[in-house]
């Protein structure tokens, strides 16, 4: 849905920051300020209310904490406003939680006013053409834009890959998991490392393991095909489209490699 201005809910218990952010909001042209809060227990009536597409909330508010709020929208809204969560003092726990809802997106303070808002109107120029606000419509592309927005969540190519690699069923307690981690993080720094996988890739994750390559080579293996048995399919065609016909066998380890980490860099442009 095209959008030649969005709303936006500034959340943030600062209040200079709040109303600085608000008022910088007022002076851009595609944007409208539909609201401020200062706590997290407001927020449910303000959005349900107001219904803003983005909302720019701090992690840590009086009440209710920003991942409350997050949770609670989520149960209690039929549409997926774009959540922008800010925080100085964020944990890795706080950022994986984060990372793991679909819509919310982390940006770290200290952040300036502009590149926040900047950053906002990128968001929201990648959900044009995904972005519903009725539940139920284009669920296609919406579901392939909140894919994309949590890839692009993540702090670390490292962090993206793995939340690609958790949807495509690859369980992480498998040895091949972190070969496969590893494999398509350097596949996506040099792409031209996928012609030498036996040579150059293998071998480079044997001598960080002390394992040989053929062992780092057969459980790569193994957590292919467990990904490609027990994956949801349609992440699994989402990903590897027609590249590999999903009835007639496996991809092999360099496919599978090739193609997440030409996914990855399609969601990233």
């Amino acid at each position: 849905m095209r959008k030649d201005r969005y709303s936006i809910l500034v959340v943030d218990s600062d209040t200079g920051f709040a109303d600085e952010l608000g008022k910088r909001v007022e002076m851009r042209d595609n944007m409208l300020l539909c609201g401020k809060a200062y706590s997290g227990d407001v927020v449910l009536p303000i959005v349900k209310d107001k219904m803003p597409d983005v909302i720019i909330m701090d992690l840590t508010l009086p009440a209710l904490d920003g991942i409350s709020v997050i949770r609670m929208l989520q149960k209690e809204l039929t549409y997926r406003p774009i959540i922008i969560i800010t925080s100085a003092y964020s944990n890795d726990m706080q950022r994986y939680l984060i990372n793991d809802i679909p819509n919310a997106y982390f940006v770290r303070k200290p952040i300036s006013f502009e590149n926040l808002l900047d950053r906002a109107s990128e968001l929201v120029h990648a959900a044009t053409g995904f972005y519903a606000k009725a539940a139920g419509e284009n669920i296609d592309a919406e579901r392939t834009f909140y894919r994309m927005l949590r890839y692009n969540n993540s702090d670390s190519t490292y962090k993206s890959v793995t939340n690609l690699l958790h949807d495509l069923g690859v369980p992480a307690h498998l040895s091949g998991y972190g070969y496969l981690r590893d494999a398509v993080c350097m596949v996506i720094e040099n792409p031209l490392l996928i012609n030498s996988m036996t040579k150059q890739v293998y071998p480079r994750l044997a001598e960080k393991s002390g394992k040989t390559p053929a062992s780092v080579e057969k459980a790569i293996r193994t957590a292919v095909e467990v990904s490609w048995s027990r994956g949801k399919s349609e992440i699994l065609e989402e990903v590897f489209g027609f590249t590999v016909n999903m009835q007639k066998g496996k991809p092999t380890n360099t496919e599978y490699i090739a193609m997440l980490a030409d996914r990855y860099n399609v969601w990233m442009k």
